[in-house]
């Protein structure tokens, strides 16, 4: 009996690390999230995230709840192969007199900000699991989002250059920055 309830406990447990679409990425919440340990710019990681992601189109990190923020933050240690830093989550704000909005377009509900808010996107720390500001010149480490019942969609990367004026192109579209990925 023990033995039938232990073998049905392992499938359920198969069944909820495989709603991720990629092996590597992290099931919390109904959410699956996927480490990226390259370091851009807030901007360059929201297209990666949008645009690049090789498994769906995702967000940049909804962080819900205290649960997941340190999930994320203890998670990063081994994935990021640090224990020092912050890596990019999906929370920013047009300037300092604005709200503070999440990637997929949630406005901030819960809170987890640790001293640093002059700038605006949010990094979250790896050691504490608190959120800081930064600038759009830095670069960190970022964490997708999606949801694997419904993943993103998402058009072609708006620019702010009117369509005509753009020369058609058969390469890999730049990043905001500039950068190819």
């Amino acid at each position: 009996m023990a033995l039938k309830k232990l073998l049905h406990l392992v499938s359920l447990v198969g069944v909820v690390f495989s709603a991720c679409f990629d092996n590597g990425d992290k099931e919390i919440g109904g959410s699956c999230y996927k480490f990226v340990p390259q370091k851009l710019t807030f901007a360059d990681a929201q297209y990666w995230c949008h645009y690049k992601n090789p498994v769906t189109a995702s967000y940049l990190a909804y962080v819900p709840n205290q649960f997941t923020s340190n999930f994320l933050a203890s998670y990063a240690r081994s994935a990021f192969e640090t224990d020092d830093g912050n890596f990019w989550i999906g929370l920013s704000r047009k300037n300092s007199s604005s709200p503070w909005i999440w990637d997929n377009g949630q406005l901030l509900g819960f809170s987890n900000f640790g001293g640093q808010l002059g700038q605006n996107f949010a990094a979250e720390s790896i050691v504490n699991a608190k959120w800081n500001a930064f600038g759009s010149t830095d670069q960190k480490f970022f964490v997708c989002s999606y949801d694997p019942q419904a993943p993103p969609t998402f058009g072609p990367p708006v620019t702010d250059v009117p369509l005509s004026t753009v020369p058609v192109s058969t390469e890999v579209p730049p990043t905001p920055t500039g950068i190819f990925l």
